[in-house]
């Protein structure tokens, strides 16, 4: 990689404002992101993928996530090399955040196949409810928590990611995979967190 020294030092300061909100984050789960996604989604009244400083400002305080005013301003330049005064939110958050590697979203797409059989690209809500399976759930084998419980609080989680009330997009769903990933470490355990559910 030839990387001029600016592009290094970029690199540099998106990673340390991705480890600061990764350990917030890493505290509040994963309803924060998708909550954060549908947030966003929300703002772009234009519906055209792009918002401005001010929306992102603003989203951060929503979510009560700390950067830095410099740390933020550096991000911003980053991410609005154009100077066009708005980013695309998706690139935002996958700057800011970080997003899951290439490995473990190929398993969120076979768990997602298994579901989209019309191959559609979304999925009804009932046919999530049908297909999630909590049996091997470490709180259900526990005994702390009741299948259904655990079915309720994926499907309420997923649900509050959602555009539409009664079903589920790959990138919804993708979401809420992004926002468990956080929390997990090893490739292996994220892989059996997103496989045991849909068999």
């Amino acid at each position: 990689d030839n990387l001029t020294s600016q592009e290094a030092n970029d690199r540099l300061i998106l990673k340390a404002v991705q480890d600061a909100l990764k350990e917030q984050l890493h505290k509040r789960g994963v309803r924060i992101l998708t909550g954060l996604a549908k947030h966003l989604q929300q703002l772009d009244k234009e519906g055209t993928g792009l918002l401005d400083k001010a929306d992102f400002k603003q989203t951060l305080q929503v979510f009560r996530l700390e950067v830095s005013e410099n740390d933020f301003e550096s991000a911003w330049q980053i991410l609005n090399g154009n100077d066009s005064g708005k980013v695309d939110y998706g690139e935002f958050k996958r700057a800011v955040i970080g997003e899951m590697n290439e490995y473990r979203k190929l398993f969120v797409r076979k768990a997602f196949m298994k579901l989209d059989f019309n191959k559609t690209g979304s999925v009804p809500i009932t046919n999530i409810r049908k297909c999630y399976c909590a049996k091997k759930h470490p709180q259900v084998i526990s005994g702390h928590s009741t299948e259904e419980e655990i079915k309720l609080s994926f499907l309420e989680t997923l649900k509050d990611a959602c555009s539409k009330s009664d079903e589920v997009t790959y990138g919804e769903f993708e979401d809420y995979y992004e926002g468990l990933s956080i929390g997990i470490v090893h490739d292996e355990d994220f892989v059996n967190i997103v496989c045991t559910p849909w068999g």
